[in-house]
């Protein structure tokens, strides 16, 4: 009976906060009407209390009605409100005997043309009576039937949760804002109007929060209207203006719109001619300025809301096949451009090669022009004389800087220029040596740049497959996504939601990045979530360029309690051991460790390179086999040096459970399924010394409960039957734990001897929450 009586009490105060909020709704479209009664067109019209009443929707016609017989009842001009009041009852009878027509009292149309027809009626019967001219008639009906199309796009555009604003949509609402702000340019003080100052204030905000096309589409309306209300053109013209330079300049802040506006409407004021309303607009805007600046940021954020312009939603099933057939294209181009490169390589290597033959007749002419034993040595004797110079060569490439002393005897005593040809010989074979040593260097440098444009192909290969895979894009999600972020005052400016083969949906998301942005990961997932009925994971959120990336990803079925523990060789700072981990926009965790080649800093230098690369290629979603051909070339053109590190990589699918291994060089990787341990091992090489090397690979199903152990060779340096044991007896403890434990039993072990970096990384897969 307590439960009952609690629930029924929260039932209660549920009705009555949503009962306040509807009559505060209902009260907000009562002095709507009213406001839009006052809006004076042309002197002496007063048509847009119609256009709402016309334009609004059946739920709120009945608020608006009466704001509308107030306003009109109570007239801004003249006492000419009888013919307004008959207009306002035909257009609510109409709407009213026809309301079980959803589809025609809510057509654009249908609302627009009753409107012209109940003013133009009531005021043609009203001409005798009241004066004025048919013109004026025809003018007013005209509009007040376009008030209300655009009153009538506006109720409808904000009857649904938006993702944003079209440009035509925009029009329409700001259109309808402008129209509202007529009916207070009645409250001046000094030809001050407050309308005046709304609409400055409306111009600054549109620019500042929806970019060039909000604030020159809000000049423009605003230009409009005022020009409407009897206000200069020329002045109309200075704040359209004014809203496209605000809006191009909104990323250098507020008070550089501010500034420019002043400027802009102080050149329209004066060359409008009229002295009176110098002071009038400068003073509008100097207000509508003053209020924009000290707006609260809440606040501003919130207005900002109506100006966000609709995402880009990417990609429609035609363009993804294009854009695969384009991808392919490039990358079979720069797989013939790498081919092409090594074929000519080839051909010119052949070609311009250094002759050796070339080095022994320069040595001839420089040391031998003019001896007269030279038919003797060269002709007769060419052999032993060929032999002699060989063994010069020889002491030469030892270091020598004296190769005559390498010259055999006989060739001594019959050489007549023995300090010349030691001489010639040292020059002639030193510069050959290094024209040699530049070509090798010249035929690395070629072979990486090959190297780069094969890995570039590989991973254009490898996006081309991606979108192929794809299965279809979900567009009214990434709609949903976008516009139940609104709520959190996040404006997408690009949205893209995306369904693989697996039926797993990815949203991906982007927008500007400003000093007023704040992102609320947990709130972003839970509003995400309930916009496309999918249980999604905690965001990605990353930051590229002054961009702001959010990447959700379908919530998964598995969690990895992960840890690492590290301990440098002794004496050393830096640890040669470099890891990363993170959790990819497809459900993979992915653990990547890499060990530089010796210890302290160089080879901090390389693993840091190695995983820090091989990490930022996979999270932008490159495939391995591509990764590491990039990755191997970058270290081969890194140094004159060896340089080399290896690569070890776990990727768990945390959809399925899937275990993936991909190894260069690494130490064995320790797996542990149902209390059993398995070992992974590489015979590959590391990455640094060859150009052609390639993963060994290994695929393992896991479940929850099931233990992967990436290790440096420093901890597997006494074996892995210990690791095994020390794996398989671990039953209480995080993987924070474990990888301590097993990095200090390692250190342990290896006691007094020369010690290597080590360090463990361990994943234990749980069940997701």
């Amino acid at each position: 009976m307590k439960e009952f009586v609690k629930v029924s009490a929260d039932r209660e105060k549920l009705s009555h906060k949503e009962l306040f909020l509807a009559i505060s709704v209902h009260f907000l479209m009562a002095v709507v009407g009213f406001v839009a009664t006052k809006g004076v067109v042309m002197d002496k019209l007063l048509p847009f209390g119609l256009s709402v009443i016309a334009g609004c929707s059946l739920t709120y016609t009945p608020a608006c009605a009466i704001g509308v017989f107030v306003g009109y009842f109570i007239p801004a001009v003249g006492n000419g409100a009888f013919k307004y009041l008959a207009a306002l009852f035909a257009i609510l009878s109409i709407k009213l005997l026809l309301s079980n027509y959803k589809r025609l009292v809510n057509s654009e149309v249908f609302l627009t043309l009753i409107t012209f027809l109940a003013s133009f009626l009531t005021s043609g019967a009203a001409l005798k009576i009241q004066g004025g001219s048919v013109i004026d008639v025809i003018s007013e009906s005209v509009i007040a039937s376009v008030g209300t199309y655009f009153v009538r796009r506006s109720f409808r555009i904000f009857s649904r949760d938006n993702a944003g604003l079209s440009p035509d949509e925009l029009v329409s609402v700001l259109i309808v804002i402008n129209i509202l702000l007529l009916g207070f340019n009645n409250v001046a003080l000094y030809s001050v109007s407050l309308g005046g100052i709304l609409s400055v204030l409306l111009i600054l905000l549109s620019a500042k929060y929806g970019g060039i096309i909000s604030g020159a589409v809000s000049g423009i309306t605003t230009a409009f209207t005022m020009v409407l209300s009897g206000a200069s053109g020329t002045v109309g013209v200075s704040f359209a203006v004014a809203g496209l330079f605000c809006g191009v300049f909104s990323s250098l802040g507020k008070y550089a719109q501010i500034f420019i506006f002043v400027i802009l409407g102080f050149i329209g004021a004066v060359t409008a001619g009229d002295v009176i309303a110098i002071p009038a607009v400068v003073t509008e805007v100097i207000l509508g300025a003053i209020i924009f600046l000290v707006l609260p940021r809440g606040a501003g954020v919130y207005l900002g809301k109506i100006f966000s312009a609709y995402p880009k939603i990417s990609v429609p099933t035609g363009f993804k096949k294009s854009l695969t057939m384009r991808l392919c294209l490039a990358s079979n181009a720069l797989k013939d451009v790498s081919q092409t490169v090594e074929q000519v390589s080839n051909e010119l290597s052949k070609i311009n090669s250094p002759d050796f033959g070339a080095v022994i007749n320069s040595i001839e002419q420089d040391a031998c022009a003019g001896c007269k034993l030279r038919i003797h040595c060269w002709e007769k004797k060419r052999e032993d004389t060929v032999n002699a110079v060989l063994e010069m060569t020889k002491a030469v490439k030892e270091g020598s800087v004296s190769p005559e002393t390498a010259a055999p005897e006989e060739f001594k005593g019959r050489c007549l220029r023995l300090g010349g040809m030691s001489n010639a010989t040292y020059k002639r074979y030193t510069d050959y040596a290094s024209k040699i040593a530049a070509e090798n260097r010249i035929d690395e440098v070629r072979s990486v740049v090959s190297d780069q444009f094969g890995g570039i192909a590989s991973m254009l290969s490898d996006m081309a497959r991606d979108f192929e895979m794809q299965e279809r894009f979900d567009n009214s999600s990434a709609e949903n996504a976008a516009a139940a972020l609104k709520n959190l005052n996040i404006n997408i400016s690009e949205c893209c939601s995306r369904i693989d083969r697996f039926g797993r949906m990815t949203i991906e998301l982007k927008l500007k990045k400003t000093p007023e942005l704040v992102i609320n990961k947990a709130q972003v997932m839970k509003l995400v979530s309930l916009a496309c009925e999918r249980d999604f994971d905690i965001p990605t959120v990353s930051e590229v360029g002054g961009e702001i990336y959010i990447s959700l990803c379908e919530r998964t079925e598995i969690k990895v309690d992960f840890g690492v523990s590290q301990s440098n060789a002794q004496g050393n700072i830096m640890s040669g051991d470099a890891f990363k981990y993170f959790t990819d926009n497809k459900g993979h965790f992915v653990m990547i460790l890499s060990d530089g080649m010796g210890t302290g800093g160089r080879a901090a230098v390389d693993g840091a390179m190695a995983s820090g690369l091989m990490a930022r290629l996979l999270k932008a979603g490159f495939g391995y086999n591509c990764s590491l051909k990039i990755l191997n070339s970058s270290m081969l053109f890194k140094s004159t040096d060896e340089s080399l590190a290896t690569v070890d990589i776990a990727s768990v699918d945390l959809h399925t459970g899937m275990l993936e291994l991909y190894k260069a060089g690494a130490a064995p990787t320790i797996v542990r399924r149902s209390g059993k341990t398995g070992k992974a091992e590489s015979s590959s090489l590391p990455v640094g010394i060859l150009r052609d090397i390639g993963f060994d690979k290994a695929a393992i199903r896991c479940k929850v409960g099931d233990v992967v152990v990436l290790m440096s060779d420093g901890v597997t340096s006494e074996g892995t039957d210990w690791i095994r044991a020390e794996i398989e007896s671990w039953t209480d403890g995080s993987a924070q734990d474990l990888s301590e434990h097993l990095c200090l039993c390692a250190k342990r072990r290896l006691g007094d001897k020369k010690q290597d970096d080590i360090t463990v990384m361990c994943a234990i897969l749980e069940k997701a929450v």
